[in-house]
């Protein structure tokens, strides 16, 4: 599937297309600073496309630009699998521009279901966010996550939050 349809926003499977809009949101200081990235990630073209020469050929890895009507390019929806332990780790970024309007909500949702429809054998969908971006725990809470104990198999001390398959 190249496209996942919602109310408000168009989840769009990543083509090579779309490289210049995830280079200047990469490259945006205030979306990257909860990434440890204040002055922006540094992309250029080619540093873009190593990434998505890359990510063609981990089949466990999945990305998706984000597109609303009115704005148009809003940001990207990412997760990764693990089928060993039964979960697969999600991620957003969007543009200031598109933030505050419910996007991310109805874009991180839509990701969600897709995940727990397509993938049979994950049990669970989880993330990380900073301790002090208290808007990226509002939308995690908006979308069923909540925080947990980290897993002891997860690297790093990161902060820990997960939707089981089973709630809503």
């Amino acid at each position: 599937m190249n496209e996942i349809h919602s109310k408000k926003v168009i989840l769009r499977k990543t083509t090579e297309k779309d490289l210049s809009d995830l280079i200047n949101l990469w490259n945006d200081g205030r979306v990257m600073k909860w990434v440890g990235l204040p002055n922006g990630g540094g992309y250029d073209l080619e540093k873009a496309r190593d990434w998505f020469n890359k990510l063609r050929k981990e089949t466990n890895r999945h990305h998706f630009v984000v597109y609303n009507n009115d704005i148009g390019f809003c940001g990207e929806v990412y997760y990764e699998t693990d089928e060993k332990y039964k979960r697969a780790g999600l991620d957003i970024k969007f543009q200031p521009e598109a933030q505050g309007r419910g996007l991310a909500s109805d874009a991180l949702n839509t990701l969600i279901e897709f995940i727990f429809k397509s993938e049979s054998d994950i049990d669970a969908v989880w993330t990380e966010p900073a301790k002090e971006n208290f808007a990226a725990q509002n939308l995690y809470t908006r979308c069923g996550l909540k925080p947990h104990l980290r897993p002891k198999d997860l690297k790093g001390a990161g902060s820990y939050w997960e939707r089981k398959r089973s709630e809503k």
